[in-house]
């Protein structure tokens, strides 16, 4: 069983909601991380577990998105949180890339990581061009904390494993050159799979679907020189393990 730890179903533009998750489950993609981005995702998000109660909601002001955050809008991801028992908090984090305004990412960033801790969530991490930024919050940090989308150094990596944190992969660490050097140099138990869709396809311009993650850790297993039932294996483990699941 694979978890998509990391999908906006509501984002789909080319794809039925309803197909992209039936599609997945048939290819053995069972549960789906659904994180917002803005606070007017989060209603949306909401009502997908509604539907489909093998999404897990996760609630956020992505650093793309800080200068549009409403004035309000911490006390009303409380409210989601209390609404939602089983919602994670995130997306959040820094994106020193795509956003200037550092000062701005890292107050709202604490205000996420401090719900985080209130309400016992798991944390999802954006963090783009900021690897010291987020190494003067990792005290700080939920145990249960995942760095979405990882495609940084080994060296990176394995600092924020050292914490007891978890990478979130997706179909863009095929994009690096030494894609097989870092995740030689992983900690393969502190990994999570995602496919960010619809977005991060391998092949640019086409919308990534849920169903392709076995395809994703079957790539990564060949890099690794593992078989592939093993790395699945490895996968499940983690999976039951981030959630607190025997």
């Amino acid at each position: 069983m694979f978890v998509d730890s990391h999908i906006h179903l509501q984002d789909y533009k080319t794809q039925d909601v309803k197909n992209v998750v039936t599609n997945a489950m048939q290819n053995g993609v069972m549960r789906f991380v659904n994180p917002s981005a803005h606070p007017r995702d989060w209603a949306a998000v909401a009502e997908l577990v509604q539907t489909y109660p093998q999404v897990t909601p996760a609630f956020g002001v992505h650093p793309w998105y800080t200068a549009d955050a409403p004035q309000n809008w911490a006390q009303t991801l409380e409210q989601y949180l209390r609404q939602n028992p089983t919602a994670w908090v995130g997306e959040c984090g820094i994106d020193k890339l795509k956003n200037p305004d550092t000062a701005t990412q890292i107050a709202i960033l604490q205000t996420h990581i401090a719900l985080a801790a209130q309400y016992n969530r798991p944390l999802i991490i954006h963090a783009v061009k900021a690897d010291n930024e987020m190494a003067a919050l990792f005290s700080t940090l939920p145990a249960r904390t995942v760095f979405h989308s990882f495609t940084g150094s080994a060296q990176w990596g394995r600092q924020i494993q050292k914490h007891g944190f978890y990478l979130g992969l997706n179909f863009s660490i095929m994009r690096k050159k030494n894609a097989a050097e870092i995740l030689r140099a992983l900690d393969l138990s502190q990994i999570l799979l995602e496919t960010d869709g619809p977005y991060q396809n391998f092949e640019r311009g086409i919308e990534t679907l849920p169903q392709n993650l076995p395809l994703l850790a079957q790539k990564i297993a060949e890099l690794l020189q593992i078989p592939n039932a093993e790395f699945a294996q490895i996968i499940n483990n983690n999976q039951h393990h981030f959630l607190g699941e025997k």
